[in-house]
């Protein structure tokens, strides 16, 4: 099998190449630069945002061979880089936690720990989703996670900090990763894509950046879907029709609808996106967003887009905060209903029942010279 998915191809090999949290590369940078290095670490944070790959250059900088000291920028070119990349370093172990819960494997594995490293400066133990391995195992670690060998040292990943005991994180220098921000992603994205020569367009790069929801994995997957999905190119039909997702125009002109108190203009706007054979949850979801929209406009006055800006200044903040409790509350419940369509269609009638049929059409600004004038 001669391709690699993008998320392998492109894995960062040194800090410089990661996307985004630049404050824990530069706490390990530090560390490295100033000899201050901690017996075990532990990285937190969601799906997708580095914490294996940072584990992995972390562990290149340590036992690069190109220099007699640990280095924060790794040659990639000494034996021990190259095999700490592909996984085969000796000194370098790296443990699914999930496949190894049990004690007697924490004991197997720790077994090796008072050995010194035959080819490396340190002996290297990477746990991945540490927070998978039984109360025994993290029992058996703690000694050893205390006080370890100066020549060994723990690395382990997490998605759920929370289920780690608090006696092991007392040990550990814990570093929590950030979600990657929305445009982070897209340049990145956008940079992948120019190195393999693969024409595209903004929209669709904003759709998949959207989706990937602080993930810069999650990203590159749907990227690599995107591209199969789109026979080698990107245009913003084909990614539509792969993520299920409308054009919002749809979704603005269905709350303006709404805001009017026009049960038929609204029915009307409706029937146009179940015609597009799109996923209901989906639409509320992006209900929910244009909702969020138009409040941060109303307070904020930050957003752009001039359908955004008017609804903002046609509809009262409060109903706003209504209709998006109501569609909140619609998603909630999505699973639960037996019929998707009707779940979505039943959230539209609420927010008509509750929209003020005399304010409906009364923009706010003329709301409020209607105050000033009658106390006058």
């Amino acid at each position: 099998m001669s391709y690699q998915v993008l998320a392998r191809k492109y894995r960062p090999s040194s800090f410089s190449e990661v996307v985004g949290q630049e404050h824990v590369l530069k706490a390990l940078e530090n560390s490295i630069s100033q000899n201050k290095l901690h017996q075990a670490y532990i990285f937190s944070g969601t799906r997708g945002v580095g914490k294996t790959t940072i584990a992995r250059v972390f562990s290149k900088c340590l036992n690069c061979m190109q220099a007699d000291s640990p280095q924060v920028i790794p040659c990639n070119k000494c034996s021990a880089c190259e095999e700490i990349k592909i996984g085969r370093h000796m000194e370098f172990l790296e443990v699914d936690a999930a496949s190894r819960t049990g004690v007697d494997d924490m004991r197997e594995l720790l077994d090796s720990v008072q050995y010194k490293p035959a080819n490396a400066r340190f002996k290297i133990y990477l746990i991945d989703e540490v927070h998978m391995l039984s109360k025994s195992s993290f029992n058996a670690l703690l000694k050893t996670l205390e006080e370890p060998p100066p020549h060994v040292m723990f690395l382990m990943a997490t998605t759920e900090v929370e289920k780690v005991p608090k006696t092991v994180l007392s040990r550990c220098l814990q570093l929590n990763l950030k979600v990657i921000p929305e445009a982070k992603i897209q340049l990145h994205l956008k940079s992948l894509l120019d190195l393999e020569s693969i024409e595209y367009d903004e929209e669709s790069i904003a759709l998949i950046a959207d989706s990937a929801q602080g993930s810069v994995r999650d990203g590159l997957t749907l990227l690599d879907q995107a591209i199969a999905h789109g026979n080698g190119s990107l245009n913003t039909e084909d990614v539509k029709a792969l993520l299920g997702t409308i054009d919002q125009s749809y979704i603005i002109e269905l709350v303006e609808q709404v805001v009017a108190g026009n049960g038929d203009g609204a029915y009307n706007a409706l029937h146009k996106i179940t015609e597009l054979n799109v996923e209901y949850e989906q639409v509320l979801k992006i209900l929910i967003s244009v909702f969020h929209k138009i409040s941060l406009h109303q307070q904020l006055h930050n957003n752009e887009s001039e359908s955004i800006q008017r609804l903002a200044d046609n509809l009262d903040p409060q109903i706003t905060q209504l209709h998006y409790e109501i569609a909140l509350n619609s998603l909630g419940k999505f699973h639960v209903h037996p019929h998707p369509k009707q779940a979505l269609e039943l959230c539209i009638l609420r927010m008509l029942a509750f929209q003020p049929m005399g304010e409906a059409v009364t923009p706010r600004e003329e709301k409020k010279n209607l105050k000033i004038s009658s106390s006058a």
